[in-house]
């Protein structure tokens, strides 16, 4: 459906892709994985043609049609939310606007007749008429009320606007759909209606992600961007990682092999490059040393944090009670009302449901930024708590350095402690004088996750912290969530990562909450939701 050839990508001088070639067919899924900043976005921007790489060629099969998830969610401020929608599928969309035209005109003569029945013919082909309904349905699965369909896009709030251009993207089911990042500002309940959509799809997905769950139920094939490369392997984020993590200790077995042999070498250099019988040999043993050492190693793009989170002391059985909880927003209907909830030390509580359903509220109240307006929420008097916002805008305000901001969060001024633990997660060297105000949303996570390995709580309060990071970084705050000994309270969309790491599961939804002693997967296979 679309080949790439030849592909070169360079940004200055440093270069992201070199001659990459890769053919992309109907009826596969290809999941496009790697480090941040490694170049999947740029890649997927060059099938799209939206930049132009420094060598090479893109070739869309002839008559196909391409929809492509981009990330312009202000681009569209003044027009009605079904008309953006509506544009995804490009010739209908302009035939339509030149039927508009002809419809609107005053005089209206033969030939104008004559060029609006082609249009109308066409349009019909294209089934043109069933576009409008089309749209709205996929808007509606993707979480867009219709109460916002013929309103402008400026009266939406960001996480709606990309909503708006995900189904942009997919709703006429174009013949090769490039998606980047389809699942951010999506819940597990949409999450999983795309799935399904895409799961039933008959042209060739692009999808870059770092959703594990996502990719395991919708990939055929994962495209691995690393070492200015792609190297595709047949399968799922499953597959390839268990391939993968055999390749890695075969590559290291290598690496170990090869440099036990330049000691040898370099020995008997030592020993015989004085000796006049054996120079010749000694000579040519340095030309073997010479040669290994001047093979081109290009470094992976792969680098993962070293997190370790500790508690400065244990706390009591008692963490927290919630007892007949009501909240509401003003002039909104209530989110909870009589909420009851204990947890004890040790518990591992996921909380999930659906976006705009309390989540973030509810672990506002528990942090105690909000108060409740009604109802009671007591901590434990052992209870050392760290917090992770979502929303973490208001704390790197300022022009701190990293360390001079990480040092808020501590009693302990030992400048190479904090610089440690700003080294576990890749603020290296002078990165460390970086202003805070500039940092990207991954360097504002990992600065985050350094502030809470400083605090040592024995109770952490997460809200959406696998946000920004790429695989290797989720797999790291797994780990080590799942070493740490103190009590976790966490808000997440990922399934993989709350299957991972939570044993219990606050499910909120319209009807209620509803408290499970288990997995989520438990919990869905229990419903039939899966």
């Amino acid at each position: 459906m679309i080949t790439a050839q030849d592909i070169s990508i360079s940004f200055g001088e440093i270069p992201l892709y070199e001659n990459v070639s890769i053919r992309l067919n109907a009826g596969n899924v290809y999941g496009f994985i790697g480090a941040n900043g490694c170049g999947k976005s740029t890649f997927i921007k060059a099938l799209a043609g939206d930049i132009e790489p420094n060598s090479g060629t893109v070739a869309l099969d002839p008559g196909a049609r391409m929809g492509v998830l981009r990330q312009n969610q202000f681009g569209f401020e003044d027009e009605r939310v079904l008309d953006v929608v509506l544009q995804g599928h490009s010739e209908v969309w302009d035939i339509q606007q030149q039927m508009d035209a002809f419809y609107a005109k005053e005089e209206f003569s033969d030939a104008d007749g004559e060029a609006l029945a082609k249009l109308q013919e066409r349009f019909d082909e294209l089934d043109g008429y069933t576009q409008e309904s089309n749209a709205a349905e996929v808007l509606t699965n993707l979480g867009v009320s219709p109460e916002y369909h013929d309103g402008q896009m400026n009266a939406l709030d960001s996480a709606l606007k990309v909503r708006v251009l995900l189904a942009q993207a997919i709703f006429s089911r174009p013949d090769v759909l490039l998606l980047d990042e389809p699942t951010n500002n999506l819940d597990i309940e949409t999450i999983a209606w795309l799935e399904k959509f895409l799961d039933d799809y008959e042209g060739c997905i692009a999808v870059v992600s770092h959703d594990r769950h996502f990719l395991n139920r919708v990939c055929t094939h994962i495209c691995d961007v690393d070492f200015r490369t792609i190297r595709t392997f047949v399968g799922n984020w499953d597959v390839y990682a268990a391939s993968e993590q055999l390749a890695r200790a075969q590559r290291s077995k290598e690496r170990a092999r090869v440099e036990k042999q330049v000691e040898r070498l370099k020995s008997f250099v030592e020993r015989f490059k004085s000796n006049a019988a054996r120079s010749r040999q000694a000579t040519s043993r340095q030309k073997q040393i010479d040669q290994m050492s001047g093979q081109r190693v290009i470094p992976s793009s792969r680098v993962a944090p070293r997190i370790l989170f500790k508690q400065a002391r244990t706390s009591g059985q008692d963490i927290v009670s919630v007892e007949d909880l009501s909240f509401a927003w003003e002039n909104e209907p209530p989110l909870f009302q009589g909420l009851n909830l204990r947890v004890d030390r040790g518990d591992r509580l996921a909380i999930v449901g659906r976006n705009g359903i309390g989540k973030t509220t509810l672990m506002r109240l528990l942090i105690q930024e909000l108060a409740p307006n009604e109802g009671t929420i007591t901590w434990g008097s052992t209870v050392h708590k760290g917090y992770f916002p979502q929303d973490n805008d208001h704390l790197f305000q300022g022009e701190h350095s990293i360390l001079e901001w990480i040092s808020q969060f501590t009693d302990n001024q030992d400048i190479n402690h904090m610089r440690a633990m700003l080294g576990r997660m890749l603020f290296g060297g002078d990165e460390v004088k970086k202003q805070v105000n500039v940092l990207s949303g991954g360097e504002r996570v990992r600065c985050m996750l350094s502030k809470l390995m400083l605090e040592e709580a024995n109770v952490m309060l997460l809200d959406e912290p696998t946000n920004h990071l790429d695989l290797e970084s989720i797999e790291a705050l797994q780990e080590a969530l799942g070493e740490y000994t103190g009590t976790l309270i966490f808000v997440s969309h990922d399934r993989a990562f709350v299957d991972a790491v939570a044993t219990r599961v606050l499910v909120i939804d319209g009807e209620g909450v509803a408290d499970w002693k288990g997995t989520y997967s438990d919990y869905r296979a229990s419903r039939g939701l899966d």
